[in-house]
């Protein structure tokens, strides 16, 4: 059974009601609500763009879908993997942090990342990722 770890960009695509990401979402609930994470980078990059936007109503919709996930974080595997990533990427052109750390989670975690930001991600060996913005 595939795993999911979701992006932020795929996250605020589902909270702005795009079909695509829902109709996506909601399948891979149907599938096994047990294998869709996000971890805590993203919640990170979400709850704080919403609370600079002073969104409540978002925040509460995404603590929603967040309560009923898996919240894997930066942990010493996934920080060592990160390093090997950050190696990787420095001997051509580097993404920023949070995306080396989100990619390394996933990577450990063995998941496939959800997200719209393929320009970055798909520099990095050994990532999964799809992209479901249609």
């Amino acid at each position: 059974m595939a795993k999911y770890s979701l992006d932020s960009s795929f996250i605020i695509d589902v909270l702005r009601g795009q079909p695509a990401a829902i109709r996506h979402l909601t399948e891979i609930k149907d599938e096994d609500k047990d294998n869709i994470y996000i971890c805590t980078v993203v919640y990170y990059e979400v709850v704080r763009g919403f609370r600079a936007e002073t969104s409540k109503d978002k925040i509460e919709a995404f603590n929603n879908l967040y309560e009923n996930t898996k919240h894997p974080s930066l942990d010493e595997k996934a920080a060592e993997k990160a390093v090997e990533i950050y190696v990787q990427l420095h001997k051509g052109k580097l993404i920023e942090d949070n995306d080396i750390y989100i990619a390394a989670i996933s990577i450990v975690n063995d998941c496939t990342l959800v997200t719209a930001n393929t320009r970055h991600f798909q520099r990095v060996e050994g990532l999964n990722f799809v992209n479901w913005r249609e």
